[in-house]
């Protein structure tokens, strides 16, 4: 393909068109007419510099991700620490030591709200993991990327004659 763009590219309008003698090549013009067709493609690839920011700005919101590890972390540790309270309600050991009823309820009511409480962000953070997702398949779609960055710089100092 490239073998005739070359052919193609215009030659210099200042030589003698005979019937043995060709016009002198122009190299300018023999990339031009190469690189033309990548052109749209390199436009478009620029287009990801523009993503890099918002980007950038997501990467700084994962931090909290931190902050909300050590809470799962406390929260676990609570639910250790009232597991055995819960538990002892429907033993044998309970009729002959009784909580009173308030402290039951309110065991029951405080298991209640933090059950809705972590639903409510579990839920909150399934944009975060869908994201995560997308992420993921992103990074296999832009594999080729640094192999053909790769690539093409190896072509281009293969085109240095200096």
């Amino acid at each position: 393909m490239v073998g005739r763009e070359l052919e193609a590219a215009p030659r210099g309008a200042d030589s003698p068109m005979g019937e043995h003698c060709k016009p002198p090549f122009q190299p300018d013009r023999a990339v031009s007419a190469v690189f033309e067709q990548v052109k749209p493609l390199q436009e478009q690839v620029a287009k990801i510099a523009y993503i890099l920011e918002p980007m950038r700005r997501l990467s700084e919101l994962a931090s909290l991700f931190e902050s909300l590890r050590e809470l799962e972390v406390k929260v676990r540790d609570l639910a250790q620490v009232l597991e055995p309270m819960h538990t002892s309600q429907n033993q044998p050991v309970r009729q002959q030591f009784t909580r009173p009823r308030p402290l039951d309820e309110q065991l029951d009511q405080l298991s209640l709200a933090f059950g809705e409480s972590l639903s409510q962000l579990a839920t909150a953070l399934e944009p975060a993991s869908m994201l995560q997702r997308r992420f993921a398949d992103l990074a296999t779609a832009f594999g080729p990327a640094k192999t053909l960055r790769q690539e093409f710089s190896a072509l281009a100092q293969s085109f240095d004659r200096s």
